[in-house]
């Protein structure tokens, strides 16, 4: 659990660091495009590490089989919806 807390702090702190960077941008296309950059990404991490901290960061005495469909979702479909999530970039695919 502290290597998932480590590294999503790490990450976390990173999009601060962009959001602060892209806000400071004078212009609201340029805004725009960095913001449409970041957001696949995002949204892959989120998904991933958001299962994680519901599976791992509760009390052992409230497990449940919602945990396994949990483990499920970021072992084989997170990993199956990259490919998708970063196709959504493509303005082919949109």
């Amino acid at each position: 659990a502290i290597n998932a807390v480590g590294t999503s702090v790490i990450i976390l702190l990173s999009y601060v660091c962009i959001l602060r960077t892209v806000l400071r941008m004078r212009s609201a296309q340029s805004r725009s495009r960095a913001f449409n950059t970041c957001a696949s990404h995002l949204t892959a991490v989120s998904l991933f590490y958001g299962t994680i901290f519901f599976t791992y960061l509760q009390p052992a005495s409230s497990h449940s089989s919602l945990d396994k469909v949990a483990s499920i979702f970021y072992t084989v479909l997170t990993p199956m919806l990259n490919p998708f999530i970063y196709s959504l970039r493509n303005k082919e695919v949109k």
